[in-house]
């Protein structure tokens, strides 16, 4: 478990988004349409749905989503006014007209009132001082039959990451010092390019042939005309927003299979799709095990397919409320 939470994490991310809005990727719109096909059966799309973003920074989904549903109500709400202003100039451009933005901080308070059919909280649960206590709160603002997205990020997938962090931290542990940071991240990426054949045999196999599949997947995106969050992994040249947000946020935490149970158990809320990370991966599973593995949990075989899958990724997951759960107080 990679956990990086601080006391004071609102105000210090707040600060940071407010420097550096977050993804801020130019005019073209997020996707999320992983979730969507994943409801198809579920969702009236033609139906009249109130959807809301948590933590929707400049947008890039929130928009994408009133633009793709126009007869949906949606609203967005975030802590940083200069992502919301991005947002709203983004809005426009794209023409958008069923959208209502209001600045807040959704771990103490939902800014609208009401309840929601769809809510989703992508790449923000976990910047949460305190993420239990956070996600319940905005599990309160869920319709009883209303489903909530949540993206995660993986600890596996992110170790490498917290690794470059901590070497960072070593040389200038100011979080707030970007430009020199920076300075250290790119004397470490231009001397892993000179030494670019170590560098290379050191790689997992399984890292190596990921690299043609994520290429093909960002050139689809590109031809559909979507944006997306670069990864951690890309060469940057400049201390992006992007940049910022792996490198030097003050407050974060990365998830496996077993801290995300007790996450969304806590919040009083059911995993009803894993789409992502931990989702089950029969073929990985040996013969002689199929009749152990037909009479596991449903947390086990989440937990098992996380143990067995080759390398790491990021959690996305559908849930809904929990009748039955016993959602933990003062967390």
């Amino acid at each position: 478990m990679q956990d990086q939470a601080t006391k004071g994490g609102a105000k210090k991310i707040q600060s940071m988004y407010e420097c550096a809005p977050y993804p801020d990727l130019g005019a073209n719109l997020k996707s999320m349409d992983i979730y969507w096909n994943a409801l198809s059966e579920e969702v009236d799309r033609n139906s009249n749905l109130r959807f809301l973003d948590v933590g929707c920074g400049t947008g890039h989904y929130l928009v994408g989503v009133a633009k793709k549903f126009p007869h949906w109500k949606c609203y967005g709400t975030d802590l940083s006014g200069p992502s919301l202003s991005v947002c709203g100039d983004l809005s426009k451009r794209h023409g958008v007209q069923n959208l209502t933005l209001e600045k807040g901080n959704y771990a103490e308070n939902i800014p609208f009132e009401g309840t929601f059919d769809i809510i989703s909280a992508l790449g923000t649960i976990h910047h949460c001082e305190k993420p239990v206590a956070a996600l319940k709160n905005v599990a309160q603002s869920l319709s009883d039959d209303g489903y909530l997205f949540v993206h995660l990020y993986g600890s596996r997938l992110d170790s490498g990451r917290f690794d470059v962090k901590e070497i960072l931290n070593i040389f200038e542990p100011d979080l707030t010092n970007v430009e020199r940071r920076f300075e250290i991240y790119d004397a470490l990426m231009k001397h892993r390019e000179k030494h670019w054949l170590k560098s290379f045999v050191q790689k997992p196999l399984i890292e190596i042939l990921m690299m043609p599949r994520n290429k093909l997947r960002n050139i689809v995106r590109r031809l559909k005309g979507y944006s997306w969050s670069p990864g951690w992994t890309v060469r940057y040249d400049k201390p992006s927003a992007p940049w910022i947000d792996h490198f030097c946020n003050p407050c974060e935490k990365a998830y496996n299979v077993s801290e995300v149970l007790e996450l969304v158990d806590g919040a009083g809320l059911k995993i009803v799709k894993m789409i992502g990370h931990g989702r089950e991966h029969p073929q990985l599973v040996p013969e002689l095990w199929s009749g152990s593995y037909e009479k596991l949990s449903q947390d086990d075989r989440w937990r098992l397919s996380e143990l067995l899958a080759f390398g790491g990724g990021s959690f996305n997951m559908i849930l809904q409320k929990n009748a039955d759960a016993t959602s933990l107080d003062g967390i």
